[in-house]
């Protein structure tokens, strides 16, 4: 292990992790005169020194592993963001229901404000994610009263509003000083009063630094974040630190085959499109609250793209799908499909639903070292039989929904897992009234800490079924709030 020197740097807030939500916290305590330190192990452009960082094992289920799904750069995963719009790489955008909130030490109404200002950070329109908003005669949603279907939106935006719009107004700032290359170590104690003394870092060229904050918040992902607290010695705080992992599980076996060949020239709303005030928006089909409560579906949301006929057709999409992974667009489906439709057959669905917090998965602390010496991460990660259950009873009740709406027919192959590897890892950290049942508060605080805290999907009880990065975003506004509150 490089030695440490005694250098010290000294801030107000440190914040580890450069990506949106370390990024949004950087932003909002500077633009309220605190004098803030974000570290981050990535620099401007990736570097292969970085991710190597990303390495860590996993068992379980089929996973494509924790160095494709993380990235260490500012900007953080934005980076490697696999949805395409309008020629950029981006995100489908959407805000965890209040069904979703059920199981949170908070309420609809506390993050309500902070989704509201999160709209104009992630660059979207405004905070209307229904389907009646953004209806036009030209683009309306299928009829789909008594059933167990609703339709919904997502809004799109692009990964340069987190890879460079923001590290540039971060770069503009006076209060924050951004430490790029720089990988934190460890973190330096006071057991008497539970605060936070330094953290620890060494930078590209192997020289040691401790950095000194009044508070500390940990903004590296799900996986890092759990893993620098197994490293600090808190593993025996609560039970749920590092369990409750979660992923959004997607199925790729479902396709619809409409009942009248119009139906697809009809469904031009589901598809990515300019709305109002310039807005990209999208349509998406939706459970209902009353489904999911009387029926115990778990959240889900279906995303629709033709299925294209013929032989020499379905051979060039498949050329065109490697030739977008072997760029790094690992995109499952193709936007824009609404101006081309002649030659579609059919829906291919893709179905996005949550998998549940279990504490059998989980990141612990593994058997290999990383260069610094000290343990890399290991990701266990199970799909349950009752998982799987959950899911085919879904997919019944969406092709009961179709049937009764008169729409079409949904073809499926029971028993075919879903892939887990969206990249959207949550719940090491997870929030909780107390330590038996979470590893941070409300306020996204360590128990049993005085000044260190946790941002990012990490800290979710639920995920959802969707990107998180606008839940990730709004909850940074609350929590930069707060600690700014704390600092008096």
């Amino acid at each position: 292990m490089t030695k440490r020197s005694k250098n010290t740097t000294v801030a107000d807030v440190c914040i580890v992790g450069a990506g949106p939500a370390g990024m949004t916290i950087a932003l909002a305590m500077g633009e309220a005169g605190r004098a803030v330190t974000v570290l981050e192990s990535g620099g401007l452009r990736s570097l292969k020194q970085a991710q190597e960082l990303n390495d860590g094992d996993h068992r379980g289920e089929p996973y494509l592993g924790l160095v494709r799904t993380r990235h260490r750069q500012i900007g953080g995963t934005a980076n490697i963001w696999n949805v395409w719009v309008h020629g950029e790489l981006g995100a489908k955008y959407v805000p965890l229901s209040r069904r979703d909130l059920a199981d949170w030490p908070l309420e609809w109404e506390d993050l309500e404000p902070h989704y509201i200002e999160a709209q104009e950070l992630c660059g979207l329109g405004p905070f209307e994610y229904g389907a009646d908003y953004w209806t036009t005669p030209t683009r309306r949603p299928f009829a789909l009263d008594g059933t167990h279907l609703t339709s919904n939106i997502y809004q799109f935006g692009f990964g340069r509003r987190f890879t460079v719009d923001l590290p540039n107004r971060l770069q503009r700032s006076a209060a924050v000083t951004v430490m790029p290359s720089t990988t934190v170590v460890g973190l330096t104690w006071d057991e008497g009063t539970h605060r936070v003394l330094g953290v620890r870092v060494i930078d590209g060229h192997g020289r040691g630094d401790e950095i000194t904050a009044r508070a500390v918040v940990l903004a590296c992902g799900a996986v890092e974040n759990a893993r620098l607290l197994l490293l600090s010695g808190l593993g025996e705080t609560s039970p749920w630190l590092g369990r409750g992992f979660m992923e959004h599980a997607r199925d790729f076996s479902l396709a619809l085959v409409p009942s009248t060949p119009g139906l697809i020239g009809e469904a031009a709303f589901y598809d990515l499109h300019e709305s109002h005030g310039g807005v990209l928006v999208g349509g998406r089909l939706a459970l209902t609250e009353e489904a999911q409560e009387n029926e115990q579906l778990p959240s889900a949301s279906m995303t629709l793209f033709p299925r294209l006929g013929g032989r020499k057709r379905t051979l060039g999409a498949r050329m065109l799908r490697l030739l977008r992974r072997a760029a790094g667009i690992d995109q499952p489906g193709m936007y824009g499909w609404s101006r081309t439709t002649s030659s579609a057959e059919a829906f291919r669905i893709i179905l996005n639903l949550e998998q549940r917090p279990l504490e059998a998965n989980r990141i612990e602390l593994g058997s290999r070292l990383d260069r610094f010496g000290n343990p890399l991460p290991r990701l266990v990660l199970h799909w349950t039989d009752e998982e799987q259950a959950r899911l085919e009873h879904l997919r019944e009740a969406v092709a009961a929904s179709f049937r009764a709406a008169g729409i079409g027919r949904l073809d499926f192959t029971k028993g075919v897992r879903p892939d887990l590897s969206a990249h959207h890892h949550a719940g090491t950290t997870r929030m909780g009234e107390g330590p038996r049942d979470g590893v941070v508060d409300r306020d996204g605080r360590v128990f049993p800490t005085q000044n260190l805290f946790v941002a990012g999907a990490s800290a979710f009880p639920t995920a959802g079924f969707a990107n998180p990065t606008l839940t990730i975003v709004a909850m940074a506004l609350r929590l930069a709030r707060h600690v700014d509150s704390l600092l008096g």
